[in-house]
């Protein structure tokens, strides 16, 4: 994957914007905008050439043939040097610029050994053939299909005048020429294939990379790369996401600007630190980011070094996390709701496992039963039960655990740790989850005012109950509804259906009427 647009522009890499076919031809091996593969080619061919040199020089001229020689080898290194920068600006790749490098390297190719022919005599061949070879494997690398046939057209007319010349001159054997002739062929064929074979696998592979990605951006997951924390590219979902363009987010000195004021020096830190090799950042983490319109989204970021590319480069998938982040920050705040509706309430109420051991409980229940938390944590609630109205309390804690009845209501007595007893109105239903599995027991006992009230007059019937009018056992009331009532010493007390709405509107996930 190669991702070598400039910084200080954008440029869609083929990876995040179209994928390359077989119909445009496969992508350039050592082509394109890398400026250390072209000097890598280039310190290739003077090494080749620099071989070639010492051959001529060796061969034992007479001193104006060598001078000729030192003088073409100096014309060929401000060439080479030229040839690389022209190769690395925009303009360096029109065909008919190529060409004419093509041609300045075949002339001063068959200048230099034209110039030796006649001290080289046999080396002729094996030599020429090695710089046409050097010659047509770096040009047919920058060239696709169609447009290396000039380059070969180009080659073959100066080999045919070193030929002519060593037939002709040196009495070089045709069979010789012939020979060293089906050689460089079978070379050019050899590296042309191997190339052909290696292209086809990297246009498959760029592909189906290509195709990920656009998957991945269907999905909404924003990639983007960044080097020192300037954008290079990125997908469709990332520059949709932020409501920049590509040109406008290169521009920008670094992405960490996307993000509000109060977060950006905790982002520079930790970018520093990736970017210094410290293993003390986190891979996952969430920030916030500010659109183009002006909209502060929340994102959740996976980030990790592209070592292919550099060291200073990083690849990071955003998604956009904004509505889970409200929905979490709405699920907090009714939390914190019902824990200060729980915690500063005048009821008791205690929360038990399915086996009616209790779980939790408010300072309002640990005053009425004279507890502390940690005595009452494991406790079962029949234990805290008068003994006289154990039955009472086991038949109704049965029923609501085999689902007979989601919950209960009875008068009963609790026994205090100072070993009184009081009496309290004590309200219980089965809490389930979204599934309809239970979960817990859920306990409001009324206040030591009520139980007091009780111990002076006594337990009383039911008078009637609301809408229905039936009669009930003698203290206890079934899941009573809105309308119903008791008599308490002469007394009409309401009881506690109201403060059940006040729980339910506050944890509505939990309950479940």
């Amino acid at each position: 994957m190669k991702f070598a647009a400039p910084l200080s522009r954008a440029v869609r890499d083929p990876l995040f914007s179209q994928k390359r076919t077989t119909a445009q031809g496969p992508a350039p091996l050592f082509g394109g905008s890398s400026r250390f593969l072209l000097l890598f080619n280039a310190v290739a061919l003077l090494a080749i050439a620099g071989g070639i040199a010492f051959a001529i020089a060796a061969s034992g001229p007479p001193p104006q043939v060598l001078e000729q020689e030192a003088a073409i080898i100096a014309v060929g290194l401000v060439y080479a040097t030229s040839a690389v920068w022209i190769r690395s600006v925009p303009s360096g790749g029109v065909l008919p610029v190529r060409l004419v490098l093509v041609f300045i390297n075949v002339a001063l190719v068959v200048a230099a050994l034209g110039v030796a022919g006649p001290w080289l005599q046999g080396e002729l061949p094996p030599l020429a053939v090695a710089a046409f070879a050097a010659l047509l494997l770096y040009w047919d690398s920058g060239y696709g299909a169609g447009q290396i046939g000039y380059v070969l057209l180009i080659a073959a007319a100066g080999l045919g005048l070193l030929w002519v010349e060593a037939i002709s001159t040196l009495m070089v054997p045709v069979v010789t020429v012939i020979i060293w002739s089906l050689v460089l062929l079978g070379l050019v064929l050899f590296a042309y294939v191997t190339r052909h074979v290696v292209d086809r696998n990297l246009v498959t592979q760029a592909g189906r990379q290509g195709s990920l990605l656009e998957a991945v951006s269907d999905l909404g997951e924003g990639l983007v790369i960044t080097e020192d924390g300037r954008f290079v590219t990125g997908n469709e979902a990332y520059i949709t996401l932020t409501g920049y363009t590509a040109d406008e987010l290169a521009a920008m000195p670094s992405l960490i600007d996307l993000a509000p004021a109060d977060e950006r020096e905790s982002l520079t830190d930790q970018l520093a630190k990736r970017l210094g090799g410290s293993g003390d950042v986190p891979v996952h983490y969430e920030s916030a980011l500010v659109t183009k319109d002006g909209r502060r989204i929340q994102t959740e970021t996976s980030i990790r070094p592209l070592t292919a590319e550099g060291s200073r480069r990083l690849l990071a998938v955003v998604r956009d996390v904004t509505d889970r982040h409200r929905s979490e920050g709405a699920e907090r705040e009714s939390e914190t709701r019902f824990r200060t509706l729980f915690e500063q309430s005048q009821a008791g109420m205690a929360f038990a496992d399915l086996k009616g051991r209790l779980t939790s409980s408010n300072e309002a229940f640990r005053q009425l039963v004279g507890y502390t938390e940690q005595e009452l944590r494991g406790v079962s609630v029949l234990e805290l039960t008068h003994p006289e109205d154990l039955k009472a309390g086991e038949d109704a804690l049965r029923q609501v655990l085999a689902g007979e009845t989601p919950g209960y209501r009875i008068d009963k007595r609790y026994v205090r740790k100072d070993g009184q007893s009081v009496w309290v109105d004590v309200a219980a239903r089965l809490v389930r989850d979204v599934e309809g599995k239970p979960v817990y027991l859920q306990t409001v006992a009324g206040d030591p005012a009520v139980g007091a009230i009780r111990r002076d007059s006594g337990p009383r019937d039911i008078a009637r109950l609301g809408q229905g009018g039936a009669a009930c056992p003698r203290g206890v009331v079934p899941r009573a509804g809105l309308g119903a009532w008791r008599v308490l010493g002469g007394r009409l007390v309401t009881r506690g259906d109201a403060f059940r709405g006040v729980l339910e509107a506050a944890r509505p996930r939990y309950l479940r009427v």
